[in-house]
């Protein structure tokens, strides 16, 4: 089938959702096109400051940005080609989905949309804009898109019980490639400590750093040896500086100011003992899935995707979030090597069976193909 994807941004650096999604339909064989803005995501714009340019499996079109209006990029030159089998919309908000939708309609193309909203969000202006556009011109998209598909079990009672959505919506995780993400001999990036804990993330209050912070001093009374490293940046990295010197944990906490390309990524989850994710609000949770695609146990917080993604007590620990005390039992939990092993090991497991790539392009495959014949 000759698919085209729709998304505000392409994301090769941390490799997202559409980067993975594209790569791995190509890879069954479907001629598939992205088509995008020029502008980074915001993700990106915290880890680099220019592109590099590679080849893919998968063909790209880049727009220009006219503006990008509260990370929605408006873009002028969006053609969908007739001989598209489907068009596959990232989310109902984005203004380049909309336009997108209205072209699939008028050349009587079928059109899917995918959805890992779980929550609105905390600013006032962006909520109030946002559940007006849901009543208005998403609800118009959603209700006339072919298929609904959401990233995660959140994501569809979201769209139940906050969008009013009363339509089959299926469940396609997000994946990775779990050939990339996999256990690997490395000492690069940590340096010390017993147990070394690992949290990646954009430094944002909405990510539960402080709550980790303050998790911290707990466990470091119990395990004096035990060392957290925080790769990210964002504009709570002076305010996590702070905090951390004003709980004497300047031995126990080290920032990680470098930026760390993906394919590098499974080196560095390799050399920790222990992914915590501790947010607050939470999407799907993306490094989830590498932490445990490396054979990582981890602590994650009763939100989001990792509701679908942690297998509490199997695969790693779910806490509540908010909750320094109890995120410090978790780690303290698996800081034993057994429990921590054991579940390591059933973490890369689930991953291989339900979260790669191959295993979610071949769900996205199956239901086109149902729909279309």
């Amino acid at each position: 089938m000759k698919l085209c994807i729709v998304a505000p941004y392409f994301t090769p650096y941390v490799r997202g959702n559409e980067y993975g999604l594209a790569e791995s339909l190509s890879s069954i064989g479907h001629d598939v096109t992205i088509i995008t803005s020029k502008s980074k995501s915001p993700r990106e714009k915290m880890t680099i400051s220019e592109r590099t340019l590679k080849e893919y499996k998968f063909n790209i079109e880049y727009l220009p940005t006219i503006v990008d209006l509260g990370d929605n990029p408006i873009v002028f030159g969006l053609n969908i080609k007739e001989d598209y089998d489907t068009v596959l919309l990232q989310e109902d908000y984005p203004l380049i989905c909309h336009k997108a939708y209205s072209l699939a309609k008028k050349y009587k193309l079928p059109t899917t949309l995918s959805s890992e909203r779980t929550y609105y969000p905390p600013s006032i202006g962006k909520r109030a804009a946002l559940k007006f556009l849901d009543k208005t011109s998403n609800k118009r998209l959603r209700e006339g898109v072919d298929i609904i598909t959401a990233h995660c079990s959140a994501a569809k009672e979201f769209m139940e019980r906050e969008l009013g959505v009363h339509r089959d919506i299926k469940i396609l995780h997000v994946g990775i490639d779990s050939n990339i993400f996999k256990p690997r001999e490395s000492n690069t990036y940590l340096e010390s400590g017993n147990p070394k804990i690992l949290t990646v993330a954009r430094l944002h209050k909405y990510k539960g750093l402080n709550y980790l912070m303050r998790a911290m001093k707990i466990v470091s009374a119990k395990l004096p040896q035990a060392k957290l490293y925080i790769l990210g940046r964002g504009p709570e990295e002076t305010r996590l500086k702070h905090q951390g010197s004003s709980l004497n944990l300047e031995n126990h906490i080290k920032l990680l100011g470098t930026s760390v390309p993906n394919e590098e990524m499974p080196c560095l989850y390799s050399e920790c003992d222990i992914y915590v994710q501790p947010s607050v609000i939470e999407p799907f949770g993306i490094a989830v899935l590498e932490a445990m695609g490396c054979g990582k146990p981890v602590v994650g917080t009763r939100i989001g995707g990792m509701l679908d993604t942690i297998m509490d007590g199997e695969t790693g620990l779910l806490v509540p979030p908010e909750n320094p005390e109890e995120l410090a039992e978790a780690i303290i939990k698996l800081s034993d090597d057994k429990i921590r092993h054991r579940m390591g090991k059933n973490a890369r497991k689930r991953v291989i069976e339900n979260f790669d790539w191959k295993i979610i392009a071949g769900e996205y495959d199956n239901l086109l193909k149902s729909f279309l014949i």
